[in-house]
C-alpha cells in the first residue's frame, strides 16, 4: 500500500535486495518523490520494511545503474534525464514499459511457444549439446498498434520446472526465468547488431526490405555463470530509440 507519505509499499516475503530495488525503481518512475529526492534512508528502510543495510545496498545498485546519485549529508537524487532518456540497453524494466515511456500505447500480442530440438547457433550459445530440446518463447509488442519489437527467448527445456502447457507469465525475461524454471537470472551479455529488413526478416515487424533496424542478442547467466537462456530482441529503432548510459568512473 502507498500513499502521499509513504511512497514505496512494504516489503513482505520477498528476496530483498533486488525487491527492494525494483520497488525504489517503480516508485522512481512513476514519480512518487517530491523533487526527486528520496526520503532519508531510515525512513526509507522502515517504508520497505528492511534493514538499513538492504536499503543501502538496493540503493547502490540504483547508483551504479546511473538512477540516482548519492552525496554525502545531501541525500539521494533521482537522475530524471536517465530515465526520461530513450530505450536504455541495462533493461531497468520491462519493453513495455519503455515502449509506453517512449510515448506510446503499449500492447503485446498472445504468447506463443514451441520446443524442439536447439539449432546450432542455439546450441553454441548456450553451450549445449546440439539436438538438445529447447522451448522457444516469441512474444510481439506493438506501439499503438504498429508492431515494434519481437523477442525470442530460448531456455533449454529440462530447466522447466512447470508443462510448457501451463507456463506462467511475466513481462520480462529475467521474470520469466524466475517463475518457470530451475534457476534465476543474474546477468546478462548484449551483443548490439546493425541489420537490414529482408522480404522475410525480421518476422512479423511489417518493415520494408532494406529498412534498417537493430536486433540485441543477449546471452542470461545465472550465479553460478551458466547460460541458461538465449533472447534475440528486434527492435524497429524508428519508434524507440536505444541508448547506451556510461558512468565517468
Amino acid at each position: 500500500m502507498t500513499s502521499a507519505r509513504h511512497p514505496v509499499p512494504t516489503l513482505r516475503a520477498r528476496p530483498l535486495v533486488d525487491r527492494a530495488r525494483d520497488a525504489l525503481l517503480t516508485a522512481i518512475r512513476e514519480e512518487r518523490f517530491p523533487d526527486g529526492r528520496l526520503p532519508p534512508e531510515a525512513a526509507l528502510a522502515d517504508q520497505l520494511g528492511v534493514s538499513r543495510g538492504t536499503l543501502r545496498a538496493a540503493l547502490q545498485s540504483l547508483e551504479a545503474d546511473g538512477i540516482v546519485s548519492r552525496r554525502r549529508r545531501h541525500g539521494t537524487y533521482v537522475n530524471a534525464h536517465v530515465l526520461r532518456s530513450s530505450m536504455q540497453l541495462n533493461r531497468l524494466v520491462s519493453f513495455v514499459s519503455l515502449v509506453e515511456q517512449s510515448g506510446y500505447v503499449a500492447s503485446v500480442d498472445p504468447r506463443r511457444q514451441q520446443t524442439g530440438p536447439a539449432s546450432p547457433d542455439e546450441a553454441v550459445a548456450l553451450d549445449i549439446a546440439p539436438d538438445t530440446e529447447v522451448l522457444t518463447v516469441f512474444r510481439l509488442l506493438r506501439a499503438d498498434n504498429a508492431p515494434v519489437i519481437t523477442i525470442t527467448d530460448v531456455i533449454c527445456a529440462d530447466r522447466l520446472t512447470v508443462a510448457p502447457s501451463r507456463l506462467r507469465a511475466a513481462s520480462t525475461t529475467f521474470e520469466f526465468l524466475e517463475a518457470n524454471t530451475d534457476t534465476t537470472a543474474d546477468y546478462a551479455t548484449t551483443e548490439i547488431i546493425p541489420l537490414v529488413a529482408t522480404a522475410t526478416t525480421p518476422a512479423e515487424l511489417e518493415m520494408a526490405p532494406g529498412t534498417p533496424y537493430i536486433q540485441l542478442r543477449e546471452v542470461v547467466f545465472n550465479a553460478e555463470h551458466e547460460r541458461i537462456a538465449l533472447s534475440v530482441v528486434c527492435v524497429v529503432d524508428r519508434l524507440v530509440r536505444l541508448s547506451l548510459l556510461r558512468r565517468g568512473h
